[in-house]
């Protein structure tokens, strides 16, 4: 058998059945190798849309998925996934094609220094400069993929490598190292819960990827403390929570907590601009900090053992702040309809028909700041936002990601006019490969957000509005299904049509500008 042959077998033991790709030079071998071991290639028309496609099944499985481009600037675009896995800990493997090991560096064609550009937005990045070390390299990488923390890995692969002959007995065999993460003295960690006052979970990315989401919800409602999770973090919140209390960090506010919490628990959160980065003036005078990404089934029994009390006063007061800043939303989205078609009439018609089971994308900046701040009731980890990376344009490769994962469930993706053209030819690639789904298009003819704060700022937008485009008539050329909804008793149909109908679907909502704070 040939490296990557061996290279492709370790793959499907590994748990990959689908690679998504473009094709190219340096790939010949890898693909011939994948599609006669059946492992699916999904074909996209950009390297972004297959990096995006590795990024969202990574983070919806928790586990490594494979994006495969050509080498050059194809490796250079396919980054842009591989940034936003490396802002999200997305555990994405990238390999890359190159040309053969022993001209590398003599100027053969698309000669690149592929590794010093993913190196540091990724875990691991190496060549597979020996075939027999290619199943070794390849567990080293996924091993690195996995963490802790996880994110995204890379490989170059030369073609010259991947063609070479190795016998089984030849292989170097693969020696994994499993880190352990440290959990938290959860003893010490009740005994001050249990002397708050006013406690306040702050859940991130991290208690996702770490699987403690459901213990700390648990945690979270039999002694009411309040959750938030940081805008664009990974969703922990799997079921309507009376404690949860939305996002922290919008652009567009929320209801005042943080600082007024005297102890904040970071839940697998991280220290950034959206928690003020804890410092004075964020929190209050004299709070205390602490970090809990794990433990929280332990955690629950020690607070019962402790005897710990529910913070119910506080708790109350939260919801109450929380209802009073989302009734100020409601009155900010009717006024900037004034009649008309607003992204809060999308919101209402995607609440009334969203299912447990739904998986959600949200991909823009303006529709994002509106969903966040009205489908607020629950935020489960088969949602998926753009991450930390605050990249726009993935959706419609997070759209086939969430079909390829799960092949059964409703996948609607919520997005921006700006943000879903920046790849919209790649719905003629969804379509061809039966990977449907239903794309809600807000559209604004701008980048909504940027385009208020221009006009706040300077009383005119400045390279921030958009031309016309007949989205429905586009996507039908592309092999999709078009539809347009001008009024806000259209959407819920339209919806759940498309949802039944089972082709790749865009619906096109003309609506007026605004964001939640306007």
């Amino acid at each position: 058998m040939t490296s990557v042959e061996w290279f492709v077998r370790r793959l499907q033991e590994r748990g990959v059945s689908f690679m998504a790709t473009l094709c190219g030079f340096g790939l010949d071998p890898l693909y011939q190798a994948a599609h006669r071991a059946g492992i699916r290639l999904v074909d996209t028309r950009n390297e972004q849309t297959a990096g995006y496609i590795a990024d969202c099944a990574a983070r919806l499985m928790r586990r490594p998925a494979v994006c495969a481009v050509s080498s050059g600037v194809a490796h250079v675009n396919a980054l842009t996934g591989v940034v936003s896995a490396h802002f999200d800990g997305s555990p994405m493997l990238l390999v890359t094609g190159a040309g053969p090991l022993a001209t590398a560096g003599m100027g053969h064609f698309q000669d690149f220094p592929q590794l010093a550009l993913a190196a540091p937005v990724t875990r691991y990045a190496r060549t597979i400069d020996r075939p027999e070390r290619a199943v070794q390299i390849l567990d080293e990488a996924l091993e690195a993929a996995m963490g802790p923390p996880p994110g995204p890995v890379h490989l170059t692969y030369p073609l010259d490598v991947q063609t070479a002959e190795v016998a089984e007995a030849e292989l170097v065999r693969s020696v994994i190292r499993h880190a352990v993460p440290r959990k938290p003295e959860t003893a010490d960690l009740a005994g001050e819960i249990a002397g708050a006052e006013r406690p306040l979970i702050v859940a991130g990315s991290g208690l996702y990827y770490a699987g403690e989401a459901d213990a700390m919800l648990d945690f979270s409602e039999r002694f009411g403390v309040p959750v938030v999770v940081p805008i664009w973090d990974r969703g922990t919140v799997n079921r309507a929570a009376g404690t949860f209390m939305g996002v922290i960090g919008a652009a567009t506010g929320g209801p005042r907590l943080l600082a007024d919490a005297d102890l904040v628990i970071m839940a697998g959160a991280a220290p950034d601009y959206r928690v003020g980065f804890l410092q004075p003036g964020a929190l209050a005078e004299g709070a205390r900090i602490r970090f809990a990404e794990s433990g929280w089934t332990e955690l629950i029994s020690s607070y019962e053992r402790l005897g710990g009390p529910a913070h119910e006063d506080w708790l109350r007061e939260a919801r109450r702040r929380n209802v009073e800043f989302r009734q100020g939303v409601a009155r900010t989205a009717e006024r900037q309809a004034g009649g008309g078609l607003h992204a809060w009439h999308i919101i209402d018609a995607l609440r009334r028909l969203m299912r447990d089971e739904t998986v959600l994308l949200i991909d823009g900046g303006s529709i994002g700041q509106w969903a966040h701040q009205a489908l607020c009731d629950r935020y489960p980890g088969h949602w998926l936002t753009c991450g930390r990376s605050g990249v726009v344009g993935w959706g419609i490769g997070g759209a086939m990601a969430a079909r390829l994962v799960y092949p059964d469930r409703p996948v609607i993706l919520l997005a921006g006019d700006g943000a879903f053209t920046f790849n919209v030819a790649d719905l003629e690639c969804a379509a061809r490969q039966n990977l449907p789904f239903v794309a809600v298009v807000a559209d604004d003819q701008g980048w909504g957000i940027t385009r208020i704060g221009h006009l706040e700022k300077f009383g005119e937008p400045i390279a921030s509005s958009l031309g016309p485009i007949a989205l429905d008539r586009l996507a039908e050329a592309l092999g999709a299904r078009g539809i347009r909804a001008e009024r806000p008793e259209q959407i819920v149909p339209a919806i759940e049509a498309a949802v039944n109908d089972g082709r790749v679907t865009v619906i096109q909502v003309p609506i007026v500008g605004g964001n939640p704070v306007a």
